[in-house]
């Protein structure tokens, strides 16, 4: 089964579009994709996404990212980062949180066990003193 060519109108001024340099395979790809690294889809080698530094002025199929957009691009993703930090910040206090109430938990149920040891030592002296009453 082959998959259907994709056609030039599918894509936007916010592609890149580039080769994969070991199977020459054409990839289109978000600009927001600059310089990540991803899988070829055809040989599954790892491709590089070109930045706009590294576009070639000189290929027409090319599609440039004017420095404003790159900017536009670092901002969204710095401000994803900042939320993402912020989260794990969250999460982070979350698991200290439970970490202390864990081991508070495990206190209590350790004094609960002495207790339990305690009552049950009583009860045993207990049912002794009433089986050597009743023998007497």
């Amino acid at each position: 089964m082959t998959e259907p060519e994709t056609k030039s109108e599918d894509f936007t001024d916010e592609d890149i579009i580039f080769e994969c340099p070991f199977c020459s395979k054409s990839m289109a790809i978000d600009k927001r994709g600059m310089g990540l690294t991803i899988n070829c889809p055809e040989c599954d080698g790892l491709v590089r996404v070109p930045t706009v530094s590294e576009s070639s002025g000189d290929d027409p199929d090319s599609v440039t990212m004017p420095v404003e957009g790159l900017a536009d691009a670092l901002e969204e993703s710095r401000s994803e980062l900042d939320d993402l930090k912020e989260k794990i910040s969250e999460v982070e206090q979350m698991r200290l949180k439970l970490e202390k109430q864990a081991h508070q938990h495990e206190e209590k149920l350790t004094q609960l066990r002495r207790e339990f040891g305690n009552i049950q030592s009583a009860l045993d002296q207990v049912s002794l003193v009433f089986v050597d009453g009743d023998k007497s």
